[in-house]
């Protein structure tokens, strides 16, 4: 029997950023939208490169501000993602926060996350991605075991 592949998509993350953006930035909704994220699957646009008989080597893309600084950029769904890379043969890998606050804590190519970066974004500076990814890991270790 083969799975079905669900496509990646986060219609309340999406939302509250777009609430976010349309001035409901309160306290309350930032805490919804970061919360959201945490918990999100995103789509991450990679080139895939591959000589013959060696493995394949993935290369995160990274997008650059006016002023020089590079981000990692992420998307809530396909519809997201197609803003900035329309190519139908855009490769891409699902990623959660704790993988880019990963990959961003361990190497200076970036400087943060972009969410949505073409549409209704969200930046989240190194110092952010820190704080953030800590918090989900003392949420982690102080979580009650799963019972099955």
């Amino acid at each position: 029997m083969s799975e079905k592949i669900q496509p990646i998509s986060n219609p309340e993350l999406r939302k509250a950023m777009e609430a976010m953006h349309a001035g409901q930035n309160g306290r309350e909704e930032q805490m919804v939208t970061l919360n959201l994220l945490l918990i999100a699957n995103l789509l991450s646009p990679v080139n895939v490169m591959q000589e013959p008989g060696e493995e394949a080597q993935v290369q995160f893309m990274l997008l650059s501000t006016e002023d020089g600084r590079a981000f990692l950029p992420a998307f809530t769904d396909l519809e997201q993602l197609k803003l900035g890379f329309p190519d139908d043969k855009q490769k891409t890998l699902v990623l959660t926060f704790a993988d880019y606050a990963r990959m961003i804590l361990q190497d200076n190519a970036a400087e943060g996350l972009v969410v949505n970066a073409f549409g209704a974004s969200l930046t989240l500076e190194r110092p952010l991605v820190e704080f953030l990814d800590k918090v989900q890991q003392d949420q982690e270790k102080n979580a009650p075991p799963v019972v099955s």
